[in-house]
């Protein structure tokens, strides 16, 4: 039995939801296209249309993992309407304090679910080449390289590795 839950944020999760991300952002702050500089001066209006499962253009799953309630976990999967078989994977993150239990694992197959259920044929993600760990929990978990090197953020130095998975539909 595992120790942790998983579960989708909505609107009212908006504290829980802003709190993870920022701690994400300085835990991991070369992990991710944006900074905890730029995304701690968010307006609660920007924060609660990440909560928004549809939006202009796109739809998407922003789940949280935790222990005895509290937030140790963040990844969303997100679904483009100018692209609808891909799912992508942004905000990807465990805590420190709670790596090593499969979190990240549960949450990527929450969002496999998801995707199949919309009926994506494939995730696609990108990964710090610098991060392990990371590269490798997702060739672990069937994702590969996809395509040339891209610039994590202007300015960074910093190298993102795309990957794709290809998703099994049952018959």
């Amino acid at each position: 039995m595992r120790k942790f839950d998983i579960r989708v944020l909505a609107p009212r999760d908006l504290e829980i939801y802003k709190m993870i991300r920022l701690a994400s952002l300085e835990d991991s702050p070369d992990s991710f296209g944006s900074t905890y500089e730029r995304e701690v001066s968010f307006t609660d209006s920007e924060w609660l249309a990440r909560l928004t499962p549809s939006s202009a253009g796109m739809v998407s799953l922003l789940l949280v993992a935790e222990i005895n309630g509290k937030a140790v976990g963040l990844a969303s999967g997100l679904i483009r309407d100018s692209d609808p078989e891909v799912a992508c994977i942004y905000q990807m993150w465990v805590s420190t304090v709670a790596r090593g239990h499969g979190i990240a694992t549960a949450l990527l197959k929450e969002i496999e679910a998801w995707a199949i259920e919309k009926e994506c044929t494939s995730m696609a993600l990108s990964v710090t080449t610098t991060n392990d760990a990371a590269i490798g929990l997702y060739l672990s978990y069937g994702f590969t390289p996809a395509g040339d090197l891209e610039e994590l953020r202007a300015g960074s130095g910093l190298f993102a590795q795309p990957m794709i998975m290809g998703l099994r539909h049952a018959a």
